[in-house]
Formats: C-alpha cells, structure tokens, sequence
C-alpha cells in the first residue's frame, strides 16, 4: 500500500481492510479520501508570506504554516479529508518591505477535490508624510496615531520642508496626524491640514504642518480691542475678528431668530460660570444660530476661552436648546469650559434635540477641543451633522462624547485624541436602543451601561426591519449598569415577521469588529481586569438578513436569566435542560420565522467567554441544524458544547428517541 500511496499523493484514496472477527463475519474499515489545499499568491514584494491551514477550527498556531517567497502558486503538504472543513490565514505578513496581505475563498469543507482556488494578495504598507512651513523654533514633535488605540510613532522636525513618519501604517488603518510637541525659541504654534486618512493603499505626501510665531498679531493674539457681551443677543450680529477678544461676562443667550458670526482669529473669552445658550423656537420653525467661521488651521482659527486663557474649566459650555438651535465650528479651539455643576456630565458642547431620532444640530470641521471638565461633548436627542470631520478632544476629565445610540452614525471618521487614556471612549446615554437602521464607523470604542440592550423597531418611528451595521474596527464594550450582565437583543420573542432586526459586521481580518467587556480597552492600571462573563452576550432573536464576519466576541456568556426553547443537554445539576447562557444565542425558540444560514458567524472568534454554550441554538426547524462553528475559533469556556442543537417541530423526541445534546460538542 506505501506504493499505492505513492502513485496518488495528492488525490488520496479509499483503503478497504477485509478479514474475519471472532465470529467469523467480515468487518470492513474505510479511509477518508484526502485532499490538498492551495492557491496563488499576488502582489508579494517583501521577505514571503507565512500562511496557515487549520482543519476543523484548530485556533491560529495549531495548524501547518508554510512561506511562500514570490507570487505564484502555492499547495499545503497537509491534506484534508473529504469530511473536514479547512482554512488558510495569514500567519506573518511580508517585511521589507512591510505588506498587508488578506485571503480570499479562504475556507471550505467537504472538498470533493485538491483546492485550488484560495488567493492571497498583498499590498505594501505605505509611509505617511508631507510639508513644514513657517518653522523658527526648535523642538517641534509630530505624532502619527493608528486607529483609537493602535501605536503612535514620534517624529521630531527642525526644519522647514518635506517630512516622512520611519514606519509605514496598516493599509486598513485609519491614522492621524497631530503635534505632540510646539516649537520653541521662538515660541511658534503648528497646526495639522489634511492629517487624517484611512484604508491607504500608497504612500502619502499631502500633509501640511503651518507654523507661526506667537508674537505680534498672529492669528491667537489679541489686538487690544475688547468687546464686552453681557446681554442676550435678539438680533443677528457679527463678532469681529483679527484679533478682537469678545468679553462674556455672564451666561447669554442667542435667541431665534438671531444668528451669531464670529469671524477668523477672534477671541472669546468667557467668564466663571459663563456660557452661551443657542436658543431656537420651542414650538415654530425659527432658528438660533451660532457659526464659528475659522477659515484655516494656523492663520484664521476662532478661540474660546477662560478670562485668565488658561486651560481650566472655569467658564459654563456652549449649548444647543432644542432642535432649532444650530452651531457650527470651523477651524475652532476650546480650551476649558464645562462648569455647569454635573448637568450633561460637565460637557463644554451640550446639543439638546427634540425628535425620536436625533436631530443634526452640531457641525465640526477641523475644531480642538482640550481640558474640558467632564466629557467633550453630549448629545440628548442630537447628532452631528453629515459634513462633520476633523474633532480632537484632549485631557477630558470623562468620555470624549457622550451620546443615544441612534447618534451614534454621526460621529466623524477623523475622531481623535493625542493622548490616549481610558476615557478615549464615546459613551452611551440616555437610550441605548437602536430603533431605526445605523451604520457605525468609528474605530473609537463605544461604551454601552446598561442591563440590555434592543435592536428592532418601536413606536413611534416604527421600521419593520431595522439593520444594525458595523464596519471594520468597531469596538462595542459593555458593562452592567446593575445586578445583570448587559445581552443584547436583535428582534424581537414571538413576534410577527414585521418585527426584524439584522446585526451585519464587515471586520477583516486585520481589523476585525470587537464586541467585548467595558474593562478591556484600555485596561485601567490598577483596576479590575476584564473577566468572562461581564456581560451576557449577543442574542439574534428573530434576526433574517443577519451576517456577521471577521469578529471577537469576548469576556461574555453572563447569565442574564432568558428562558427560550432548545434541544440542548441536560444539566446533571439541576435535572433539566441546560440554562442559555452563551456568548451568542440565535433564534426564538417558539416558531420558524427565522432559521440562520450556515454562514451566519464566519471567521469569528470566540475568546475568554463563559456559560453553557459558545453558540445556544434557540431556533425551531424541521431538523437539527445548521451547524454554525465553520471557520470559525473557539476559545474555550463553554461547559458543555460549542453549539446546542435547535429545537425540532414534535419537540427533541426523533423515532421515539430524545436526542437532546450538543449540535457541534
């Protein structure tokens, strides 16, 4: 047989042993058929690609790596049988140069021949760069960051001209320029044009870092003109700039219809206590205005500030009243603010809508804002608008937003902060149920604390079949609010076809989306580490349309007391069927309305959780099945299965027999 096996390396083959056992009758075993698994390898110019096939969710660094050098094709000596299920990752991306290289038609089972079609393709990192000009001093520090918490690589410049980060950046990050450092000798201001980007497949060399002296009348200086402000504003006016400080000696208000413009390079300084309120029609259509019009980053920027112009929150916020009371911020600095005795957690913007949806009532291009006293800014009932982009928020005492979760959609892409610390978060508040369709983009984690959490529509903007999508780099954490650990519900329990809800998630395999416990990112020095079981998991209840890919679901499988219907193991404990407890539970237990694919969870996973089950199948269908665990990695922590079987129309009773158990053990 060695020279069978010899002649058909590649196509294996069916062994048949035929003898006679003790009783004289003739038994026969048979050998799965084997095949390989390959493909072609494109776009490699670094030192090789190290790829990996595991067989039957073996976690990465249990299966056979293999370096392919160059572009070309490329077969595993590991062979798979025609009853396994397979898949090739990336084990270590390309250095010299450094590539990002993905799999495509990365997985399968039950092959029926050699595979042939995974492909591998890479692309190079690219390096991050542009322009200094105005540059006097010495000591200017520039600050390259990936993602909300990914690495950040200094850079020192002394002198005018083209500027390049050493270390390229992942071709899905999403990176950000800021100064860590101004120069001094002379003491300058520099400022960051065009200094944010994402899913850059070339090297970038369009970065503008503007210098200029802070002496004279530059653009923050002020030029002995002072206009006090301590009366409310019923009538449009324009705040001169050029250096003009505006003086608000006490809390004012902008009153419908009148709009307030602040033109470049003035200076608004606000007294202890003071702020200024927006203030549209509570009950008509007329609109408060507040416009901030900095025309450039470095020579045309709006400042507000204390009256002393140290960075502390002495002075009130700027606040939004209701949904007709409108700012707009560009090429803005706050400093401070936020003294407002723990109203809307001591936030410096407070936007305040009126709507079941959140009305769009802030725009931010290019605004700073650093040291508030609580969180950057809150909404209740408000958003950002559409053409937001460009906002960091520094040195916040608590959240750099606070927010319903229908706003969060709005949030601009280029959200950032130069110092990254545990309150680098947005976090969730006064609803956090998704009722109408969101799409979420942010990489900044998202922090939900609550006992649950319900995605589907309700009254009164009732949508029968709400979508929830969650794009590459989303991070979703969660932490109990009281006694149970947060689940989070997508439809609805025995409820009509009308009443869907689908979780879709577009991670990669490079930047997956991660659901996880509150504690995790960052972990606080010091504090309570991240633990399975900190919140209950995801439950897709009557959930058609529902994909999830390139996802982490950890430090869950809480118990949060649900009682649907399976056909699960029994628990020896308590002489029943085991509780659901899992980190994701699929279906109602009651009826047929929704089954999942069997690609529902893909390239997934599941790390550090706890409870009964990775997987609890609550569905009702004809058979057991389907099974769910394809391609996907399971970590461990489950007590008795990775996937329950789903409860069967009569029952769990087949040709009178309980089959009751596990689905995938």
């Amino acid at each position: 047989m060695r020279h069978l096996r010899h002649l058909w390396p590649l196509v294996g083959f069916v062994l048949v042993a035929c003898g006679s056992g003790d009783d004289g009758t003739t038994t026969t075993t048979t050998t799965a058929t084997t095949y390989t698994v390959g493909g072609s390898v494109a776009g490699l110019a670094g030192s090789g690609v190290q790829l990996e096939l595991d067989i039957n969710g073996e976690p990465p660094g249990f299966g056979q790596t293999m370096t392919v050098a160059a572009d070309g094709t490329f077969t595993f000596t590991r062979t798979v049988a025609n009853t396994d299920s397979w898949l090739v990752r990336v084990f270590l991306d390309p250095l010299a140069p450094r590539q990002d290289c993905d799999v495509g038609n990365a997985s399968g089972s039950n092959p029926t021949a050699n595979v042939t079609s995974v492909q591998v393709s890479c692309i190079t990192e690219p390096f991050i760069g542009g322009t200094v000009t105005g540059l006097a001093g010495s000591g200017l520090s520039l600050r390259l960051f990936l993602n909300a918490f990914g690495a950040s690589t200094d850079l020192g410049v002394s002198s005018d001209g083209a500027f390049t980060f050493p270390i390229p950046v992942l071709t899905t990050a999403q990176w950000h320029v800021a100064v860590a450092a101004q120069p001094v000798s002379p003491a300058q201001t520099c400022v960051v044009a065009g200094g944010s980007g994402s899913n850059t497949t070339s090297d970038v060399s369009t970065v503008q870092v503007i210098c200029s002296t802070d002496t004279g009348l530059a653009c923050g200086a002020e030029n002995g003109t002072v206009v006090t402000h301590s009366t409310n504003v019923v009538a449009s006016e324009v705040w001169a700039g050029n250096g003009t400080v505006h003086l608000v000696a006490n809390p004012i208000n902008i009153v419908a219809p009148a709009q307030v413009v602040i033109q470049p390079c003035a200076i608004v300084k606000l007294a202890s206590g003071a702020g200024i309120d927006v203030r549209g029609d509570a009950t008509g259509t007329g609109t408060a205005v507040l416009s901030a019009l900095g025309t450039d980053p470095a020579t045309g920027f709006v400042t507000f500030q204390s009256v002393d112009g140290t960075p502390t929150p002495s002075w009130g916020r700027l606040r939004g009243f209701n949904a007709n009371s409108l700012i707009t911020l560009q090429n803005t600095v706050i400093s401070g603010g936020g003294n407002v005795g723990g109203s809307q957690l001591n936030a410096v913007i407070s936007m305040n809508g009126s709507g079941a949806l959140p009305d769009p009532t802030l725009t931010v291009n290019n605004v700073k804002i650093s040291a508030p006293a609580g969180v950057g800014i809150y909404f209740s009932d408000a958003a950002f608008t559409a053409g937001s982009d460009i906002l960091e928020i520094d040195d916040q005492s608590d959240a750099m937003l606070a927010m319903p979760a229908m706003a969060l959609g709005s949030v601009p892409t280029n959200l950032t902060s130069i110092r990254r610390t545990v309150n680098e978060q947005i976090k969730v508040v006064e609803n956090a149920n998704i009722f109408d369709n969101l799409t979420i983009t942010t990489p900044v984690p998202i922090h939900f604390k609550t006992d649950s959490v319900h995605v589907g529509g309700l009254a009164p903007t009732f949508v029968p079949n709400v979508t929830l999508t969650l794009e590459a780099g989303v991070v979703l954490m969660f932490e109990r609010a009281s006694t149970a650990p947060t689940l989070v519900g997508f439809g609805d329990v025995g409820q009509t076809h009308d009443k869907n809800a689908a979780l879709v998630v577009h991670g990669t395999a490079l930047n997956p989306v991660v659901f996880t416990s509150a504690l995790a990112l960052p972990l606080i020095p010091g504090g309570t580490p991240p633990a399975p079981g900190d919140w209950a998991g995801l439950w897709l209840i009557t959930s058609n349309g529902s994909q999830i890919d390139h996802a982490v679901i950890e430090y869950a499988g809480g118990d949060a007391g649900i009682g649907p219907l399976n056909c699960g193991p029994i628990d020896p404990s308590i002489h029943q069927q085991a509780r659901h407890v899992a980190p994701l539970l699929v279906g109602d237990g009651t009826d047929q309305q929704y089954v999942p694919p069997a690609g529902l969870v893909t390239n997934t996973v599941f790390s550090n959780n706890t409870g009964n089950f990775a997987i609890d199948s609550v569905w009702e269908a004809a058979v057991f099945g389907p099974a769910l665990n394809a391609t996907n990695t399971f970590g461990g922590g489950a007590k008795f299965c990775t996937q329950s079987k789903n409860l069967i129309v009569g029952g769990c009773v087949v040709a009178g027999v309980d089959q009751s158990g596990c689905l995938v053990p």
